[in-house]
């Protein structure tokens, strides 16, 4: 080859070198890397309604203090931990990577992976999460360029004044005044190696959490500034024996953390930039909630509780208006969860929805269901449902049944309609409680488990006359955090449903008049305690909004013994009501029950001193196949000798077939019309000893039988 080629090759080599050089060094940025965004989570600053700040420590992180004032202690102690070449590479530090990829190669896995302060400064900017190699690439290849666009003191000002410090805390300055209560610039080397420790893993490291979590890394941290000659072998071991105090932290009116954590992570997941983002929440409500919470701290510890989550729904556009996830986000004991989408069991939260699956199916308040002793086999096992007090109240209404949380009477009236039916109704309000037949009658104690925030939104659906609509915390249309919308169950059942929760009266047998739940307005409320007191729910509505609380302990340590949702969650629950009412107002101005109010096909008659409402024609859905519902094969009944006989009764239910039914045990009809001529939405049969065999036959002569005991108490 000659000399004129070879020289000519050369260069075309050298200009493609210098095009590719000029290309990684002076190619184009996202402007996400070239500027800093909100400090808000995820780099989103959430506003309220009204526009006013959730978290008032939320400034453009342009905001922090610049390199000279961040003092040289926590500069060092942040470049031996995280880059010790900083001030030498172009931005990406091949021996780091190198070690690194020998370290992956040696060990079979990824460790640190020798990010420069450059990259994980871009890092943070474009709120990457995953570490995969190709956002690696991207944060070396953005690192080379960001290098030339800004100074080293430029960058490590911007790392230190953005990069996360656990407990929502951005940037270093902010950091020593929430941990130590003190400006950057006057924090010990014992201070500044423990922040500088945060930033690699700011959750875990979270100071507020657990203060001695950081403390091997602030450690190693001393060590690595000692060797590098930053400080002595003395000033180290006196860094070493110096206590770290983190102050108790103060929200200095920071609103709903956990709904901000949470919305931050939708939008990232949704690819939504960084910025301002307008939510549903009422300030002064929210503030309201907060206080509430603080005030309660010594009811809630009364009752071995820690944790209390609040959330409030706005009933006509499903909105957020108020959303507190444990009451305290700096507990110790769980508090940065977000309690509203914890699930729990629900207790007897879960009841209204199954009489609303009767009044669906032609039942009404006024019907009678037996609260007596029974025993169910379901899956092969025995199922013997016992009452909150442990006593039996004989035949009693639905209304009371339902208003007073009778489980006997719950459990008969699920066996009534079908767990099937029962699922299937709460599956459209968006709250299938799963594996129905994994629960059985036991759903009617609330076994099963749902998080406040689904549970709210089905409440709702009464409140709006059985339409769901979708549940949003943001602003506009964006995405709904619950998407169930349409008709779920009828007006009648709807308001039947309202008209029994929110009957003060008829509750007052369990409650008393002047509970927790009773107030000068109409409110429609249900407590829940789930199994062994894990649990305490209130869910209530008004006209205008549906609040739900829950207390109990993330850590799942049962509550004191007794303690129930009337008690424990109830006096929260009536201080939200008021504060929502105060701030988003009350309901329409219209006599309570006025006939106008009536849904069709229900009619308001007087029975027992009250107004009662049934059905103008009922009319029973049904499926197709006759099932004798209860008794059912192998039930057992007790027959209590200290009550009379003649009020001790087994219901007779059917299912499915042609209506009417006609029932008999041991061959003899019972009457299924009561004196009126009405029908009776249960007829009965009085207890006698022995075994006994009952028979349903619908209008088409199908029959079906099942034996059954009753035993002596």
């Amino acid at each position: 080859m000659s000399t004129r080629r070879r020289l000519r090759n050369v260069g075309v080599v050298s200009l493609v070198a210098v095009a590719i050089g000029t290309w990684l060094r002076l190619g184009p940025i996202p402007p996400s890397v070239g500027r800093p965004v909100p400090a808000g989570p995820g780099g989103y600053e959430f506003v309220a309604r009204d526009g006013r700040p959730l978290d008032v420590r939320v400034r453009p992180r342009t905001g922090g203090p610049p390199l000279s004032e961040v003092a040289e202690k926590v500069a060092a102690a942040t470049l031996v931990a995280e880059d010790r070449r900083f001030w030498s590479h172009p931005g990406v530090d091949m021996i780091a990577l190198g070690r690194a990829g020998l370290d992956a190669v040696r060990h079979g896995r990824i460790g640190q992976g020798g990010s420069t302060i450059t990259q994980q400064l871009i890092k943070v900017r474009m709120g990457h999460t995953r570490r995969t190699p190709a956002a690696k690439a991207r944060e070396m290849l953005y690192a080379l360029r960001l290098e030339h666009r800004m100074s080293k003191a430029a960058l490590l000002s911007a790392y230190l004044n953005e990069a996360p410090y656990g407990g929502r805390i951005v940037g270093v300055d902010a950091a020593a005044h929430g941990y130590f209560g003190m400006p950057v610039s006057q924090l010990t080397w014992a201070q500044a190696a423990y922040l500088a420790a945060l930033p690699q893993r700011p959750t875990r490291y979270n100071p507020w959490r657990d203060p001695k979590a950081p403390i091997a890394r602030q450690r190693w941290i001393l060590g690595r500034l000692r060797t590098s000659g930053k400080i002595t072998k003395a000033a180290e071991a006196l860094a070493a024996r110096e206590p770290i105090r983190v102050v108790r932290p103060r929200s200095n009116g920071e609103l709903a953390p956990h709904l901000r954590e949470y919305l931050a992570a939708k939008l990232a997941d949704s690819k939504r930039p960084p910025g301002r983002v307008r939510t549903t929440l009422d300030a002064d409500l929210q503030l309201d909630i907060v206080g509430i919470a603080q005030q309660h701290r010594k009811l809630l510890r009364h009752f071995g509780a820690a944790n209390v989550a609040i959330v409030v729904l706005d009933n006509t556009s499903g909105e957020v208006r108020g959303w507190e996830g444990s009451g305290d986000y700096f507990d110790p004991r769980g508090g940065n969860l977000n309690g509203v989408l914890v699930r729990r069991q629900i207790g007897s939260t879960v009841k209204p929805f199954i009489y609303a699956a009767a009044f669906e199916r032609g039942a009404a308040p006024g019907d009678s269901v037996l609260d007596e002793p029974v025993s169910y086999r379901w899956n092969g096992r025995a199922f013997t449902p016992e009452n909150y007090d442990h006593k039996f109240r004989g035949p009693i209404t639905m209304r009371s049944g339902l208003a007073n949380s009778v489980n006997v009477a719950a459990v008969r009236t699920l066996a009534g309609v079908g767990v099937g039916a029962v699922a299937s109704d709460m599956g459209r309000a968006g709250i299938g409680p799963g594996n129905a037949s994994s629960y059985g009658l036991s759903l009617a104690l609330g076994a099963a488990e749902l998080d406040l925030l689904s549970l709210t939104h089905a409440y709702a659906t009464f409140a709006r006359g059985g339409i769901a609509v979708p549940v949003r915390a943001l602003a506009g249309h964006e995405e709904p955090l619950r998407v169930t919308t349409g008709r779920v169950w009828s007006p009648q059942t709807a308001f039947l449903i309202t008209d029994v929760l929110r009957d003060n009266e008829a509750r007052s047998v369990a409650f008393g008049r002047s509970s927790a739940l009773a107030f000068p307005f109409p409110v429609a409320a249900k407590t829940g305690t789930s199994q062994d007191f894990h649990d305490n729910w209130v869910v209530g509505y008004t006209e205008r909004f549906t609040v739900g609380v829950w207390v109990g302990n993330f850590d799942r340590t049962p509550l004191a013994q007794g303690s129930s949702g009337v008690s424990g969650a109830g006096p929260i629950f009536h201080a939200v009501v008021l504060a929502a009412r105060e701030r988003l107002g009350a309901d329409a101005d219209h006599p309570d029950n006025a006939d106008n109010s009536i849904p069709p096909e229900l009619k308001a008659v007087r029975a027992n001193g009250r107004t009662e409402y049934v059905w103008t024609d009922r009319v029973v859905a049904t499926p197709a196949e006759l099932t004798l519902v209860e008794p059912t094969a192998g039930t057992r009944y007790v027959l209590q000798p200290s009550r009379a006989p003649a009020t001790q009764h087994v219901p007779l239910t059917a299912s499915g077939g042609h209506a009417p039914y006609r029932f008999a045990v041991d061959g003899a009809t019972i009457p299924s019309r009561d004196l009126n001529g009405r029908p009776i939405a249960g007829p009965s049969w009085p207890l006698r000893l022995g075994q006994h065999e009952a028979c349903a036959t619908d209008a088409t002569g199908t029959t079906q039988c099942a034996r059954f005991l009753v035993q002596p108490g």
